[in-house]
């Protein structure tokens, strides 16, 4: 059986989602959601919504996948507690070390491990169910081989239809660093979405190098659901409900077999609510060539005719077309398919012929131009009219002198429900099964439709219509509470103190330790400064010279020697890396599935920024796992540091900011005229210059850096990690402590260390 989940980011696209026939909805709550923009549901509200889609046998999971700051602990406690009780059918959460935390304390809870934890790999969703979630929703770039090992260890989650990130899930902090919105706690400005130019021949012009299409699988979700996958997530609680209803339509329609007439008719209607690029297959089909929407970063619709005449004088267009346009239909204007016109609106005072219609002219307009149509108001009339409503049979026993008695009988069985009041003997015009009829096919506020039994009237009765009244509306009432269902509550437990608080003699009050990440240990600087860690990061897995040159190095150094891996690492990354685990102390990882890996593999793992610790909670559940060495979050402020400040701890003090992980070629994998450059020069329309890393792993990734160079101001007392990932000899000097060498740091940041970010 499988589950079309829709989105909903207010009460409209909720509705919209239960009458469309979604098998569930996925929303946020005013808090610790990812998409902090949306109107949102409150914990105020949330019990009359789960109850109302329950009574379709729709479930209804709320996302607080956000990360959670160690101020923000409790009340993140107390609103899964209140949520659950709300009639959640299940928890998103990004933490997945929160996420056991709440496990362990109410066992009860179903709890989804929320995409930006970026579980990609066997080992991440082995994490997962270990950790005590039933679900992983997996991040987008997951290949199909993966989600088959996947799906046979743990209920698995997919995304088919909407926004792609162009970062892998969870590792984005572009937003962040440019403007301190972090898209890790749903502030994300979509810095993505905006122009830039890359200094490669033929990418040298500004355009959205960033910006990718919208997700459309389509009728390849059938292949996913046979590989096992059970969930299938439509994106978009930013997104109008004329989006959610079609989006719904399109995926039920697909798996109950639908003609490919319909389907064609369907995706039309997906198109004209919001459509990006004209959609992109994904990641788990491959790579296509429309992946990346550089041309297009807004809505397009669907194109449903061309310019051919323009009269100057009226100043109107006239638009060759089959369709026939509504009052307040949008419409916009494309040339070649990629550059944006001009947009517009139809009103009545234009004209409409059997060959097309006119629209008000713009200067910039063509004969030849497309005309695509972004805002179908007869569409959205057809979505809203749609209505979902629960069959219930009602039937009737009456006497003199005894109450009603009401039989209704639904999905929750039957049930008999008796009327405080008593018929009396008739003088005049006795009660009737029309009469009884009448009055019970009404349902008032509730969605029900009546079918009706035997009713069964003894003798002459007369009942008063009020009291009639106010029993059908009881029964109603109380039908609707039998459909939503019901489970006990949970009352509030307590983490225990082990788990929250450190003895002093925890607080680091050694010398500062140093961990450095670099491509190329070989260099003289190494021999003039002294650290503790080397964290080896090959710019590719497969060139094992790079591994024994830097093995050759270490054995003169007393440095810790371990393997870097990055978030994003498929099942086949790791089968490549493997053979060489050997000659390494252990590995530094920035996603979560090395816990798992390192476990198995028997080897040690040093904790890296991607694991995006935000709070002691976050911290102590990984150091149970036994992992020694773990970094902060690079998002946190010098006072949060402070307040995490314990042994192992280790903060990014200096060198570059990634703000990217990218799971694809931004040079759309145009392979044979790459000039396979290490770091390539990205530039937005402000001149700020972001270097972009190319590394080969199994095929290429690339990692996107911060413009400025780190330079902490208030820098606590911790232990010190330094990336220089991007960086030449004269910069590495300076950071290791040689500060004649300041100038070779010529842009620079404090980061979040001075004002943090929301």
């Amino acid at each position: 059986m499988v589950e079309v989940l829709a989105p909903a980011g207010d009460a409209q696209a909720f509705q919209t989602a239960v009458n469309c026939g979604a098998d569930a909805i996925y929303i946020g709550l005013t808090d610790f959601s990812a998409r902090k923009s949306a109107a949102n549901f409150s914990l105020e509200n949330l019990s009359a919504y789960t109850s109302y889609a329950h009574i379709f046998g729709v479930k209804v999971y709320v996302a607080m996948n956000t990360l959670v700051k160690n101020e923000e602990a409790d009340r993140f406690f107390d609103t899964a507690l209140a949520a659950w009780n709300a009639g959640a059918d299940a928890l998103i959460i990004q933490d997945v070390f929160l996420g056991k935390l709440l496990h362990t304390l109410y066992p009860e809870m179903v709890l989804h491990l929320s995409t930006q934890a970026g579980v990609c790999n066997l080992y991440g969703a082995r994490l997962a169910k270990r950790y005590g979630f039933s679900r992983v929703i997996l991040a987008r770039e997951t290949p199909f081989a993966d989600i088959e090992k996947i799906a046979r260890e743990i209920e698995t989650e997919i995304f088919v239809q909407g926004a792609l990130c162009t970062c892998f899930s969870g590792q984005c902090y572009l937003s962040s660093f440019i403007g301190g919105n972090s898209g890790n706690r749903g502030f994300c400005k979509q810095p993505c979405r905006k122009r830039y130019k890359i200094n490669r021949k033929g990418f040298e012009s500004l355009s959205y190098k960033l910006s990718l299409s919208d997700l459309s699988l389509g009728k390849s979700v059938l292949s996913f659901a046979k590989a096992g996958v059970v969930s299938f997530k439509i994106e978009g609680r930013m997104r109008s409900s004329t989006y959610v209803g079609s989006a719904v339509k399109y995926y039920k329609d697909i798996f109950s077999g639908a003609s490919q007439e319909k389907l064609a008719s369907d995706i039309s209607d997906v198109k004209r609510a919001f459509n990006r690029g004209n959609y992109t297959l994904g990641y788990a089909n491959g790579q296509d060539k429309n992946l990346i929407s550089s041309d297009i970063q807004g809505h397009i619709g669907e194109k449903i005719g061309t310019i051919v005449a323009i009269d100057s004088k009226k100043k109107t267009a006239f638009v060759q077309s089959s369709f026939i346009p509504s009052e307040g239909d949008g419409f916009k204007v494309l040339r070649g398919g990629r550059q944006e016109i001009c947009g517009g609106v139809w009103h009545e005072k234009n004209t409409r012929k059997v060959d097309g219609f006119s629209l008000s002219a713009d200067r910039n307009m063509r004969i030849g131009d497309e005309v695509c149509i972004t805002s179908d108001t007869a569409l959205a009339a057809k979505i809203t009219a749609r209505e979902r409503r629960c069959p219930i049979k009602i039937s009737g026993k009456i006497s003199p002198s005894e109450p009603l008695t009401v039989t209704v009988s639904g999905l929750f069985g039957e049930r008999d429900f008796v009327s405080p009041f008593v018929a009396e003997k008739a003088k005049t015009c006795p009660f009737s099964e029309s009469d009884f009829r009448a009055c019970f096919s009404k349902t008032d506020e509730f969605p029900f439709t009546v079918a009706f039994g035997a009713t069964v009237i003894k003798g002459d009765c007369f009942v008063l219509k009020s009291q009639l009244n106010a029993f059908r509306r009881s029964v109603l009432s109380a039908v609707y509470t039998l459909l939503a269902g019901s489970r006990p509550a949970l009352s509030k437990r307590r983490i225990a103190q082990s788990a929250l608080n450190s003895s002093e003699d925890q607080i680091v009050q050694h010398c500062p330790e140093i961990a450095v990440i670099d491509r190329d240990f070989s260099s003289k600087i190494y021999s003039k400064v002294s650290i503790q860690t080397a964290i080896f990061k090959p710019d590719s897995a497969k060139n094992v010279e790079d591994f024994d040159k830097f093995i050759k190095i270490a054995k003169y150094y007393v440095w810790n020697k371990l393997l870097y891996l990055p978030a994003y690492c498929t099942g086949q990354d790791l089968d490549e890396i493997e053979p060489m685990l050997h000659l390494f102390d252990g590995i530094y990882s920035d996603g979560v599935y090395a816990i798992e890996f390192c476990r198995q593999k028997g080897i040690a793992l040093f904790a890296g920024l991607g694991f995006n610790l935000f709070n002691k909670h976050s911290a102590r559940v990984l150091c149970e796992e036994g992992t020694r060495k773990y970094c902060l979050s690079k998002e946190l402020s010098s006072r949060e540091i402070v307040a995490m400040r314990e042994a192992g701890a280790y903060v990014l003090v200096g060198g570059c900011i990634k703000v990217m992980e990218l799971g694809h070629c931004p040079f759309r994998r145009d392979c044979g005229r790459c000039d396979r450059k290490r770091v390539y020069e990205l530039e937005d329309e402000g001149g700020r210059v972001f270097p972009l890393l190319r590394r080969e792993e199994v095929v290429c990734r690339f990692e996107l850096y911060n413009s400025a160079l780190l330079l902490p101001a208030d820098l606590p007392a911790t232990n010190r990690l330094y990336d220089f990932s991007v960086l030449n000899d004269e910069q590495k000097l300076f950071y290791l402590g040689y500060p004649e060498k300041r100038d070779a740091v010529v842009c620079y940041t404090c980061g979040a260390f001075k004002n943090g970010i929301r």
